[in-house]
């Protein structure tokens, strides 16, 4: 009966490792999705405003 307990606190206590390595994960991604938004959107503007130039009439 020790032996089970022995095994089962070894896997208790592998999948906590596990799962605190991957809270980190979530975190992360967000972070990057943030950067490339930030980044998406100044593409957009300069986008935006060489069309504007390009749609204006000659002077």
């Amino acid at each position: 009966m020790e032996t089970l307990r022995n095994v089962e606190t070894e896997l208790l206590g592998a999948f906590c490792g596990y799962a605190k390595s991957n809270d980190g994960r979530p975190l992360e991604v967000e972070g990057n999705e943030t950067l490339l938004r930030s980044r998406v959107a100044t593409l957009e503007t300069r986008i935006t405003a060489i069309e504007e130039r390009l749609n204006r009439p000659p002077q």
